[in-house]
């Protein structure tokens, strides 16, 4: 690795010999959500511990030389999980002694250190079992319990249909928000509690926030939620009157409304759409479910601050948008615009993208898991979940020499480390490190297999720390920079149309994942720089800099959000680009003049029982049919004498994908979801976008740097004519934009 003239003398200060921090908050700095302790603001950089035996206690001997090694690159923030049911006894009282370990553990290899706990709110095994009347109800399966063999993890069972006290039990509700209170009066009162910054706040399955059971089960049906339910749909309606006029059932009630079974959810009676005025007790329900979980994570978060003697870092899991498996509307996070109103939350994370193309390879883009740019305009700090593994190769299979494939690992490695680390921080972000590796997991679908695999950590090797050290100092140069996204690009992406969609696992919507996973990687590799937001944030984003404008599954819009996107975004001779259904219902209604009124191009609909093709024609010959991964209903096609026709549907022979010069904008609908990055490379150039790579290397970058990751070494073309040769494969190269001066090679 080399360092070619910068540098890195802003150096974040941290306390020094032991002395408590007064105040963690998160605010403004530089255009960006920053950390601030005791007033200092410090990169968003930490190490965490995994919650897995093995790997889990701070001052255990391999833990800890993680640790020190961490420290020794320049990172003094730690991440520590703990459970509710490791301090709450079942006569009431606390015990402490683990969080004070926890923490001692850190201070004895990084004495300045400040310390988060993840904090697992599941009610404990001996609640459990004094309250099944609490528990989480699936339809059509009873829960399992959890195998305890040896020492397995607590969270081991969650993605199965484990016995878990539901969201909306007011008993678990109330105990846990009274022992976190306690919790947080009682250590905040000791000197461990002094090195403590933060708590993220975590339940649900993995602490994620998601619905128990929702990778394969629909829930919950128990009767604690059956009584939300009511008592939300009550203060939503008012009246019984009102709320049978919304259902269209005159015999609905407050007293006897039920929970749509998995039959009721994967039912739709508007093609792959529901009817909102036939079926709104499932939109409504699904409303009420996401309200629930962003309500008790702001509770959760406003218990520690309100019982923290001094200002501290309050954050949960949440805000995951892509590769959420297709199960968005069962336990996915589809609140995230009450979460970000919050003043109560200081920052939200989650784990890098696991699919398509999760980055395990090289060549392949790294992903945060959110829309970037929507927390960054709501004052909100994102933190990756980096607990990706580097691909694990041993110099030695038993008496084998590995040489040459272990150089190549360490080598491909290095420069995905590189650009994992680089995503989040020039997006303006921060990540943590979260290590599996003392407790001798295997997550990477690569590696080789040894004995030895539990004795270090997943960045256990002097050329990773290496690696991380440099990275460090460049996330606190980037921390003094003033922040610009650089972006020319908007993707604009929705929650609220994932509640119109079919959505159980026996009736999948058959396009919505294919919008969201599929078409977004496809930005990545097209070679222009995006920023990623909510369509409800459309209104708080300056556009001065966008060329184009990318709706995905917007296809839920109310008069403000058409209104906006006609007098803001339709405007300064901007590109928009429409993918399937924009704006065909408004709430209330659908119609096919939605799309038209919204678009500007005539559209109308048919029907057709297959997986629609794309082929192209024209100017654009030379590009591979399009596909989308399975039929849908109903079809829409462009029927504008206006609009240039650049493709049509194989086997329909109507049109399907085109361009219409309009008098302030330039609209391109396509009635598939766009997967290919040539199209969009192609719109790039009509709207005057630069791209950076066009070969399928990966750029991120922001006002000031580019990075860019490429699989193959050789000669680069940067923007400007400039080449750059790769001495190694893959590599990952920072450049500053304006000179492409290399920084990092």
């Amino acid at each position: 690795m080399a360092l070619f003239g910068w540098a890195f003398g802003c150096q974040s200060e941290y306390q020094k010999d032991g002395a408590a921090y007064s105040a963690a908050v998160v605010g403004p700095y530089k255009g960006k959500p920053t950390i601030f302790l005791n007033g200092t603001p410090v990169a968003p950089v930490q190490y965490g511990l995994t919650d897995v035996p093995g790997g889990r206690w701070s001052w255990e001997e391999i833990p800890q030389h993680n640790i020190r090694q961490f420290c020794e690159q320049g990172i003094r923030l730690y991440q520590l999980d703990l459970f509710l049911e490791q301090f709450w006894q079942a006569d009431g009282s606390l015990d402490l002694s683990l969080a004070k370990k926890q923490v001692d553990g850190v201070l004895e290899v990084c004495p300045d250190a400040g310390v988060v706990f993840r904090f697992h709110l599941n009610a404990p095994k001996w609640w459990m079992e004094l309250h099944p009347e609490e528990m989480t109800r699936y339809d059509g399966v009873e829960p399992m319990p959890d195998e305890q063999l040896g020492f397995s993890r607590l969270v081991e069972a969650d993605a199965r249909i484990p016995i878990r006290a539901s969201f909306a039990s007011k008993r678990w509700q109330s105990e846990a928000r009274e022992k976190l209170a306690a919790f947080c009066q009682s250590f905040s009162k000791t000197p461990q509690g002094d090195r403590l910054i933060g708590m993220h706040l975590a339940n649900g399955v993995y602490g994620e926030w998601h619905q128990w059971g929702f990778m394969r089960n629909e829930a919950d049906f128990s009767s604690a939620m059956e009584a939300h339910f009511r008592e939300w749909l009550q203060k939503k309606y008012g009246s019984q009157t009102a709320l049978q006029r919304a259902w269209a059932d005159s015999t609905a009630s407050f007293a006897s409304a039920s929970i749509p079974d998995t039959e009721e959810r994967s039912h739709t009676s508007a093609g792959i759409f529901r009817d909102p005025q036939a079926e709104r007790n499932v939109i409504d329900y699904y409303s009420c479910q996401h309200e629930l979980v962003a309500d008790l994570i702001i509770d959760f978060c406003s218990t520690v601050k309100e019982n923290w003697p001094r200002p501290i870092l309050t954050g949960a899991f949440y805000g995951y948008y892509f590769s959420v498996f297709g199960r968005e509307a069962a336990g996915g996070h589809l609140a995230l615009q009450k979460v970000l109103a919050s003043d109560q939350i200081d920052y939200l994370s989650g784990p890098q993208s696991y699919y398509p193309d999760s980055g395990y390879q090289p060549g392949e883009p790294y992903r945060s898991r959110t829309l970037n740019h929507s927390l960054l305009l709501n004052g909100k700090l994102w933190l990756d979940e980096y607990d990706q593994q580097p691909r694990r190769v041993w110099p030695y299979q038993g008496l084998t020499e590995n040489r040459e494939a272990y150089e190549q690992a360490l080598t491909a490695n290095v420069s995905m480390i590189r650009r994992n680390v680089l995503y989040p921080l020039l997006k303006g972000q921060g990540l943590w490190f979260y290590d599996f590796g003392p407790a001798s997991m295997h997550l990477h679908p690569n590696n080789q297999r040894n004995d030895q695999a539990g004795t270090n950590g997943y960045w256990d090797h002097p050329r990773y720390m290496e690696t991380i050290g440099a990275l460090k100092a460049i996330a606190d140069t980037l921390l003094h920079q003033e922040y610009e996204s650089g972006a020319e690009v908007l993707a604009v992406f929705d929650t609220e149309s994932i509640k119109y969609t079919r959505s159980t696992r026996q009736q999948p919507c058959p396009i919505t994942p294919q919008l969201i996973n599929y078409s977004s990687l496809a930005l990545f590799y097209s070679g222009a720089l995006f920023d990623a937001i909510h369509l409800a944030d459309l209104d708080k984003a300056d556009l001065s800099s966008y060329k184009a404008v990318v709706f995905f599954n917007t296809f839920v819009m109310d008069a403000g959000s058409r209104a906006l996107i006609k007098n803001k975004v339709a405007a300064e001779g901007r590109h928009l680009v429409w993918m399937y259904a924009p704006g065909y219902l408004d709430g209330n209604d659908f119609q096919s003049r939605f799309v038209s009124e919204l678009t500007g191009i005539n559209l109308k609909t048919t029907h057709y029982g297959e997986a629609l093709k794309i082929i192209f024609g024209d100017t654009w010959t030379t590009l591979d049919p399009m596909e989308a991964t399975a039929a849908y209903d109903p079809v829409f096609y462009p029927e504008d004498p206006e609009m240039t026709q650049l493709g049509t549907y194989q086997g329909l022979n109507l049109p399907a994908i085109g361009r219409k010069e309009q008098a302030t904008h330039t609209a391109w609908y396509s009635g598939v979801p766009i997967v290919n990055p040539e199209v969009f490379r192609q719109i790039w150039k009509k709207a005057g976008v630069s791209i950076y790579t066009d070969n399928g290397d990966i750029a991120y970058g922001n006002h000031d740097w580019i990075m860019i990751h490429s699989k193959t070494a050789g000669t680069k073309v940067l923007p400007g004519g400039k080449e750059i040769e790769t001495k190694s494969a893959p590599s990952t190269l920072l450049l500053e934009r304006k000179s492409n001066r290399l920084l990092l090679e």
